[in-house]
Protein backbone atom coordinates (compact mmCIF):
# COMPACT_ATOMS: atom_id res chain seq x y z
CA UNK A 1 0.00 0.00 0.00
CA UNK A 2 1.34 3.41 -0.94
CA UNK A 3 2.19 5.81 1.88
CA UNK A 4 1.68 9.50 1.01
CA UNK A 5 3.52 12.22 2.95
CA UNK A 6 3.65 15.99 2.71
CA UNK A 7 7.34 16.85 3.10
CA UNK A 8 8.14 20.58 2.95
CA UNK A 9 6.23 21.69 -0.17
CA UNK A 10 6.28 18.23 -1.78
CA UNK A 11 3.93 15.29 -2.10
CA UNK A 12 5.99 12.13 -1.59
CA UNK A 13 4.39 8.77 -2.36
CA UNK A 14 6.35 5.82 -0.99
CA UNK A 15 5.53 2.88 -3.27
CA UNK A 16 8.20 0.44 -2.03
CA UNK A 17 9.04 1.04 1.63
CA UNK A 18 12.22 0.29 3.56
CA UNK A 19 10.19 -2.34 5.41
CA UNK A 20 9.43 -4.05 2.07
CA UNK A 21 13.12 -4.39 1.17
CA UNK A 22 14.80 -4.86 4.53
CA UNK A 23 16.21 -1.35 4.13
CA UNK A 24 18.02 -2.16 0.87
CA UNK A 25 16.21 0.53 -1.12
CA UNK A 26 13.00 2.54 -1.37
CA UNK A 27 11.00 3.56 -4.44
CA UNK A 28 9.34 6.96 -4.24
CA UNK A 29 7.26 9.20 -6.46
CA UNK A 30 7.78 12.89 -5.81
CA UNK A 31 5.58 15.76 -6.97
CA UNK A 32 7.26 19.17 -6.57
CA UNK A 33 5.86 22.62 -7.36
CA UNK A 34 7.42 25.00 -9.83
CA UNK A 35 10.21 26.94 -8.11
CA UNK A 36 10.93 24.22 -5.51
CA UNK A 37 14.59 24.37 -4.43
CA UNK A 38 16.28 21.98 -2.02
CA UNK A 39 19.01 23.24 0.29
CA UNK A 40 22.44 22.00 -0.77
CA UNK A 41 22.95 18.75 1.10
CA UNK A 42 24.71 15.42 1.27
CA UNK A 43 23.22 11.99 1.86
CA UNK A 44 26.19 10.38 3.60
CA UNK A 45 25.01 6.80 3.01
CA UNK A 46 22.25 6.94 0.38
CA UNK A 47 22.62 7.23 -3.38
CA UNK A 48 19.68 8.75 -5.26
CA UNK A 49 18.60 7.97 -8.79
CA UNK A 50 15.57 9.51 -10.43
CA UNK A 51 13.58 9.35 -13.63
CA UNK A 52 11.76 12.55 -14.51
CA UNK A 53 8.18 11.95 -15.66
CA UNK A 54 6.87 15.52 -15.94
CA UNK A 55 8.26 19.04 -15.73
CA UNK A 56 11.91 20.08 -15.70
CA UNK A 57 14.53 20.19 -12.98
CA UNK A 58 18.08 21.43 -12.79
CA UNK A 59 20.39 19.27 -10.73
CA UNK A 60 23.49 21.00 -9.32
CA UNK A 61 26.50 18.87 -8.34
CA UNK A 62 30.28 19.25 -8.30
CA UNK A 63 30.12 18.70 -12.06
CA UNK A 64 27.93 21.79 -12.52
CA UNK A 65 24.25 22.16 -13.46
CA UNK A 66 22.41 19.50 -15.46
CA UNK A 67 18.94 20.14 -16.88
CA UNK A 68 16.75 17.03 -16.69
CA UNK A 69 13.59 16.73 -18.80
CA UNK A 70 10.85 14.06 -19.02
CA UNK A 71 12.25 10.67 -19.91
CA UNK A 72 15.72 11.60 -18.68
CA UNK A 73 17.38 10.37 -15.50
CA UNK A 74 19.85 11.63 -12.95
CA UNK A 75 22.01 10.04 -10.31
CA UNK A 76 23.76 11.38 -7.22
CA UNK A 77 26.19 9.01 -5.48
CA UNK A 78 26.19 8.77 -1.69
CA UNK A 79 28.43 11.42 -0.15
CA UNK A 80 28.12 13.92 -3.02
CA UNK A 81 26.85 17.45 -2.35
CA UNK A 82 23.89 18.43 -4.49
CA UNK A 83 20.75 20.51 -4.81
CA UNK A 84 17.96 20.65 -7.32
CA UNK A 85 15.52 23.24 -8.57
CA UNK A 86 12.21 22.75 -10.36
CA UNK A 87 12.73 24.98 -13.39
CA UNK A 88 9.52 24.19 -15.29
CA UNK A 89 6.54 26.53 -15.22
CA UNK A 90 4.44 23.73 -13.73
CA UNK A 91 5.12 20.97 -11.22
CA UNK A 92 7.73 18.27 -11.72
CA UNK A 93 7.06 14.59 -11.06
CA UNK A 94 9.78 11.98 -10.69
CA UNK A 95 10.32 8.40 -9.62
CA UNK A 96 13.19 8.26 -7.12
CA UNK A 97 15.16 5.26 -5.89
CA UNK A 98 17.05 5.70 -2.62
CA UNK A 99 19.77 3.07 -1.98
CA UNK A 100 19.76 2.14 0.83
CA UNK A 101 16.45 3.48 2.07
CA UNK A 102 17.52 5.93 4.79
CA UNK A 103 16.10 9.02 3.08
CA UNK A 104 12.58 7.70 3.70
CA UNK A 105 13.11 7.86 7.46
CA UNK A 106 14.05 11.54 7.12
CA UNK A 107 10.91 12.22 5.07
CA UNK A 108 8.80 10.47 7.68
CA UNK A 109 10.47 12.34 10.56
CA UNK A 110 10.04 15.78 8.97
CA UNK A 111 6.80 15.30 7.04
CA UNK A 112 3.22 14.48 7.87
CA UNK A 113 0.64 12.16 6.34
CA UNK A 114 -0.86 13.75 3.23
CA UNK A 115 -4.50 14.72 3.64
CA UNK A 116 -5.09 14.33 -0.11
CA UNK A 117 -3.14 13.22 -3.17
CA UNK A 118 -2.03 16.71 -4.14
CA UNK A 119 0.64 19.23 -3.25
CA UNK A 120 0.21 20.65 0.26
CA UNK A 121 -1.21 24.10 0.80
CA UNK A 122 1.37 25.84 2.95
CA UNK A 123 0.52 28.37 5.63
CA UNK A 124 4.15 29.45 5.97
CA UNK A 125 7.67 28.34 5.21
CA UNK A 126 8.86 24.79 5.97
CA UNK A 127 10.10 24.13 9.50
CA UNK A 128 13.82 24.61 8.76
CA UNK A 129 14.77 23.98 12.40
CA UNK A 130 13.13 20.54 12.22
CA UNK A 131 14.88 19.75 8.93
CA UNK A 132 18.27 20.75 10.36
CA UNK A 133 17.70 18.99 13.69
CA UNK A 134 16.68 15.68 12.07
CA UNK A 135 19.33 15.64 9.31
CA UNK A 136 22.27 14.16 11.29
CA UNK A 137 20.14 11.34 12.71
CA UNK A 138 19.31 10.30 9.15
CA UNK A 139 22.78 10.48 7.65
CA UNK A 140 22.34 13.88 6.05
CA UNK A 141 24.38 17.05 6.12
CA UNK A 142 22.67 20.31 5.15
CA UNK A 143 25.27 22.68 3.71
CA UNK A 144 23.32 25.91 3.52
CA UNK A 145 20.12 27.66 2.58
CA UNK A 146 18.17 26.61 -0.52
CA UNK A 147 19.77 27.74 -3.76
CA UNK A 148 22.51 26.90 -6.21
CA UNK A 149 25.28 24.80 -4.73
CA UNK A 150 28.10 27.20 -3.92
CA UNK A 151 31.48 26.23 -5.42
CA UNK A 152 33.29 26.57 -2.09
CA UNK A 153 30.97 24.02 -0.49
CA UNK A 154 31.46 21.55 -3.34
CA UNK A 155 35.24 21.89 -3.02
CA UNK A 156 35.05 20.72 0.62
CA UNK A 157 33.24 17.51 -0.29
Amino acid sequence: MTESIWFTDLLVRIHVTPEDTGGAYALLEILAPSGHVTPPHIHEHDAESFLLLEGEITLHTKDGPTVVRPGQAGHVPAGQAHTLCVTSSGPARAVVVSVPSGFVDYIRACGRPAEREALPTLDGPPDVDLLLREAPAHGMTVLGAPGVLPADLVARV
